[in-house]
C-alpha cells in the first residue's frame, strides 16, 4: 500500500510541472432555429415572397451564415429571403439551407409548394354581354390577402382576366349570352379529378363547354344531341351531374343524356324527346324551369319544383341505372311538423316565390331546402325541409318539413319588393351554426332592382344590405362557407360582398371588393368557381 501512495505522489508531481499548451476556446457555437413555413398552392406567374422567421443563439446574426433556397430540386437562390416568380406548374419541395460559415453546420427547413394554372384556382367566372350583344367570358381569381388583419378586413384579393375565352382560344365566344354553370366528374385511383368545366349557354346553337383549368373550348352542345338539336330549342339552364345531364329550354322542356362514364365531363348523347314523369298511369312532360341547383355530391339527385304540377320532384343520379329518372320523393307520415304545412306533392293554394338548397351536416339529411311561399291573402312563409343521401342506395325521403309565418316587418318589406321590379334570389349554402374563417350566417339574398336585401333564415328578419348604382343582374356565393358573394350589375360592374355574421352586425364592411373596369355592357351570369369536385 505504501508503494502505491509513493507512485501516486510522483505522478501528481509530474503533471503539476506539465506546461499545458492546448487551445481551449470556449466561445459558444453559432446556431439557428428556423420556424416551419408553408405556402400551399399559388398560380403560375405569381410572385412568391417570404422572409423566414429565424431565432439565433446568443449574439449570433445572419452575417454568420450562408443562405440557399432550393426549389423543385433545380432552382437555387442564395439569399436570406425568397423571391420567386413562379415559372413551373406542378408540385415540388422548397428547401431552405442555412450554413454556419465557421463550422460548416447546416440547418434546414422544407415544405411542399404546388403551382397551378393561373385559371385553375377558386374565383368568380363572369358571363357578360358586349355592345354588339356578343358573349364575353371573364375570370376573377381569388387569393388570400397576406395583409389581412384586424384593420385590413378583406380576407381575399382578386385579379381579373377579362375576356379570357377570346384571349385563350383566339376566337369570339358567340352571341346572346344566357347562363354559365360549372360541372364535374368523379375521380378514382386511375382518373384524377379536374377543376370543373363550365357550360356556356348562349343563342344561335353556339352553347359550349370549356375547361375549368385553361378555358379552352371542349365541345359544342349541339354536337351532343343524338339526332340533332330539337326544333325551336333555345337554351335556358343546364343540370350536369355524375351520371346524367339535363338541358332546359326557355319553354321549360328538358332533354336528357345518360353518360357512358362517370370519369368524363362529356360522354353519351342527349335524346331529342322531352323528359317525362309518370305517376298513377299518367305521363306528364316535365317543366324544368324550377330546377334547384346545388353542389353537394352526397345527395346524388337534383330537386325540381315542377311549376305545372305545383309540386316537388327529384331527378335521380345515384348510379348509371337510375340516372335521369324523374320521381316523386317519399314523404313519411311524420315528416310534416303540423297538419297545416303545405304538402310536398301539392303545395295547394300556396304560391312558390323561391326555393334554394343549403348545406346540412347533421345525419340523416344530406341537403336541406329553404323556400319562401305566399298564401292567397298575401302572407309570406318560410318553408324548410331536408332530403337524405341516396349515394349508397337509400331511397330518397323528405324529412322535418317546417312552415312558419315570417315576422310582420318582413311581410311589409317582401310585399313591397316581390314582383315589383327585378327580383333575383340566392340561398347561402351554409347553416348559421357552422364556422369557417368567419362566424357564418344562414340567409337568402333577395334583389329589388339595385337593392340587395338579406333575409335571415334563422330569425326571419330582413334588412337592406347594400345599394348599387345599377340594377343587380346576377348573384352567386362561394360554395365552402357562403360568406362571400359576387354581385353582377346591369352596367357591367362587379362587386364582392362579405355575407358573414360580423358583416351582418356591421362589425366589418359589407363591401369587400369593387372593380373600376366594366366586364362588358351588362353582366348576365355569375358563378363561383371551386376546386375539383362537388362539395
Amino acid at each position: 500500500m505504501k508503494l502505491i501512495y509513493a507512485y501516486l505522489i510522483i505522478f501528481l508531481a509530474f503533471i503539476s510541472c506539465y506546461d499545458d499548451k492546448g487551445n481551449y476556446d470556449y466561445t459558444s457555437l453559432n446556431s439557428v432555429t428556423i420556424k416551419p413555413f408553408s405556402f400551399g398552392s399559388i398560380s403560375y406567374g405569381d410572385t412568391l415572397q417570404y422572409s423566414p422567421e429565424l431565432t439565433f443563439s446568443g449574439d449570433t446574426t445572419s452575417s454568420n451564415f450562408d443562405f440557399e433556397w432550393t426549389l423543385f430540386g433545380t432552382k437555387k437562390f442564395k439569399s436570406r429571403d425568397l423571391f420567386y416568380i413562379t415559372d413551373t406548374i406542378g408540385s415540388g419541395i422548397i428547401i431552405l439551407h442555412i450554413t454556419d460559415k465557421k463550422t460548416g453546420a447546416i440547418y434546414s427547413q422544407h415544405t411542399i409548394l404546388t403551382t397551378k394554372s393561373p385559371y385553375e384556382t377558386d374565383g368568380f367566372v363572369i358571363l357578360s354581354r358586349g355592345a354588339g350583344n356578343e358573349s364575353i367570358l371573364s375570370y376573377l381569381r381569388q387569393s388570400y390577402n397576406s395583409n389581412y388583419n384586424a384593420t385590413e378586413t378583406n380576407y381575399y384579393t382578386y385579379k381579373d382576366f377579362y375576356n379570357v375565352y377570346e384571349e385563350i382560344n383566339k376566337e369570339s365566344l358567340g352571341q346572346e349570352p344566357v347562363r354559365i354553370m360549372q360541372h364535374f366528374h368523379e375521380s378514382d385511383y386511375n382518373h384524377n379529378s379536374e377543376t370543373g368545366s363550365f357550360w356556356i349557354l348562349q343563342g344561335g346553337n353556339n352553347s359550349l363547354d370549356v375547361s375549368g383549368i385553361s378555358f379552352e373550348k371542349d365541345v359544342l352542345l349541339k354536337d351532343q344531341f343524338l339526332d340533332g338539336v330539337p326544333a325551336g330549342f333555345e337554351p335556358f339552364d343546364i343540370v350536369d351531374m355524375t351520371w346524367s345531364t339535363f338541358v332546359i329550354g326557355k319553354d321549360g322542356k328538358m332533354y336528357s343524356r345518360k353518360k357512358n362514364s362517370e370519369f368524363l365531363f362529356n360522354s353519351g348523347y342527349f335524346l331529342s324527346e322531352p323528359v317525362t314523369f309518370e305517376e298513377n298511369g299518367t305521363t306528364h312532360e316535365v317543366n324544368g324551369l324550377g330546377v334547384i341547383h346545388h353542389r353537394y355530391t352526397a345527395g346524388s339527385y337534383t330537386l325540381l319544383y315542377e311549376k305545372n304540377l305545383h309540386r316537388f320532384l327529384l331527378i335521380m343520379d345515384s348510379d348509371q341505372q337510375v340516372a335521369g329518372k324523374v320521381t316523386a320523393p317519399f314523404v313519411p307520415h311524420d315528416a310534416y311538423e303540423s297538419n297545416d304545412v303545405a304538402r310536398i306533392d301539392n303545395l295547394g293554394a300556396m304560391k312558390m316565390i323561391h326555393c334554394g338548397a343549403y348545406k346540412w351536416d347533421n345525419y340523416p339529411d344530406a341537403i336541406r331546402f329553404h323556400a319562401i311561399l305566399q298564401d292567397p291573402e298575401g302572407i309570406f312563409y318560410s318553408y324548410d325541409f331536408g332530403l337524405n343521401s341516396t349515394k349508397y342506395g337509400d331511397e330518397p325521403a323528405i324529412s322535418t318539413i317546417k312552415q312558419q309565418v315570417l315576422p310582420e316587418a318582413t311581410q311589409q318589406v317582401l310585399s313591397n319588393i316581390i314582383g315589383n321590379g327585378k327580383n333575383i334570389f340566392n340561398t347561402g349554402y351554409t347553416d348559421a351554426s357552422a364556422w369557417g374563417i368567419k362566424q357564418l350566417l344562414g340567409y337568402v339574398l333577395i334583389t329589388h332592382n339595385n337593392e340587395l336585401w338579406l333575409l335571415n333564415r334563422t330569425t326571419g328578419t330582413i334588412i337592406l344590405y347594400d345599394t348599387f348604382e345599377a340594377d343587380i343582374t346576377s348573384i352567386d356565393t362561394e360554395i365552402y362557407n357562403a360568406w362571400v358573394a359576387g354581385i353582377g350589375l346591369a352596367n357591367g360592374k362587379f362587386y364582392v360582398e362579405e355575407v358573414s355574421a360580423p358583416a351582418y352586425t356591421n362589425e366589418v364592411p359589407h363591401r369587400m371588393f369593387s372593380f373600376e373596369k366594366k366586364f362588358g355592357e351588362e353582366i348576365i351570369s355569375v358563378r363561383f368557381k371551386n376546386g375539383s369536385t362537388w362539395m
